[in-house]
């Protein structure tokens, strides 16, 4: 289990009393005009995170923008699928990538705004953020197929949240691709132990949740260290280590689309490599991931030399773009081949800091 220190993620009538589908929780005070109070008296000034939090029975569904069922649906797929030229990678500037969904680790706070920013900019009341925070370090954990180790753990997530059908609706492909969860519902995703939460129209991080004035939605930097080009760099190299084809997954056939299968690999045809890691960053260390094409379960084999080592490497699990070695090998420069029977790969050197 990987874990992140912070976070990462119509037809109501007036009067209507709006269903949260929820338990009964014990924290905190809510803003003034809670939920099913016909109208909404917004703050006045700015307010953080910890004036605001309260049970979920008392947050102010009717200050949330409202959307329509089609709204609702059309929007969530829109801020889904779409690949955007404003996050294309300097180093692939042909290649539009969507809003980092499949980097489910880190990133939430960049992910919300994003996508906030996009659905003002193509039209829709720009939803506010739904900000859970855990009591306690590490809290909220979801089980995800987009995580090599299978899960992630979090201290604090947020989505994006809107108003449809008299509830609070999140859109959060990270959790759930396949359309937008009633608050409770996504809650129950992830929390795993006690947790504050609040709904903000300024703030999708740090303290702050209400500004004293509405804040124009606005798209996170690329650059920095924790900007969008780093998630997105990130995001690719995690499809890498769970043995996708990055330019499928993060193009036209990510894991929630109806696509054909990809080819099965071929026995007759040597493997490649195109590289090591071990996680998301560029050192490689343990375990190994041994990165490339054609690997073919039971037949495949990666041979490891130096530092006077010269063995079939033990290997974890395979498929066709990925190979897992849970050997620990010391430090030093080694030469690695990947063959399929008499088929071999052209060796690569690999370094383990």
């Amino acid at each position: 289990m990987v874990m992140a220190p912070s976070a990462c993620g119509g037809g109501e009538g007036p009067g209507s009393e709006p269903d949260l589908d929820i338990e009964r929780s014990d924290v905190g005070a809510p803003l003034q005009g809670g939920a099913g109070s016909g109208s909404c008296q917004l703050p006045d000034g700015p307010l953080s995170f910890n004036e605001l939090k309260g049970p979920l029975e008392n947050l102010p569904v009717d200050c949330v923008p409202s959307w329509t069922e089609a709204q609702l649906s059309d929007g969530f797929e829109a801020i889904r699928d779409t690949r955007l030229a404003e996050l294309a990678l300097p180093e692939q500037p042909g290649f539009p990538r969507r809003i980092s969904w499949l980097e489910a680790e880190n990133g939430c706070q960049d992910r919300a705004p994003a996508a906030t920013y996009f659905l003002t900019q193509w039209g829709y009341p720009t939803p506010w953020f739904a900000r859970v925070h855990s009591r306690v370090n590490i809290g909220l954990t979801l089980a995800t197929e987009n995580e090599p180790d299978g899960s992630v753990s979090w201290s604090a997530h947020v989505a994006p949240v809107v108003r449809a059908g008299g509830q609070l609706m999140v859109l959060d492909p990270a959790i759930e691709p396949d359309g937008p969860l009633p608050i409770a519902e996504w809650l129950s995703r992830f929390v795993a132990s006690e947790v504050d939460v609040a709904v903000c129209r300024d703030h999708a991080d740090q303290s702050g949740c209400f500004d004293a004035v509405p804040k124009v939605p606005s798209l996170p930097s690329m650059t920095g260290p924790q900007g969008l080009r780093r998630r997105l760099t990130t995001e690719w190299r995690v499809q890498e280590l769970l043995g996708r084809d990055p330019y499928r997954s993060l193009g036209d056939c990510p894991p929630w689309a109806d696509c054909p299968p990809e080819p099965a690999p071929d026995p007759n045809l040597p493997p490649t490599i195109r590289g090591f890691a071990s996680d998301r960053d560029l050192l490689v260390w343990y375990p190994i991931h041994v990165i490339g094409d054609n690997f073919v379960e039971g037949l495949t084999t990666v041979r490891i030399t130096g530092n006077g080592i010269d063995a079939l490497a033990p290997i974890s699990k395979i498929n066709k773009r990925r190979i897992l070695i849970e050997e620990s090998y010391p430090s030093g420069v080694y030469q690695v081949t990947a063959s399929n029977g008499a088929h071999a790969s052209q060796t690569v050197s690999l370094t383990i800091d």
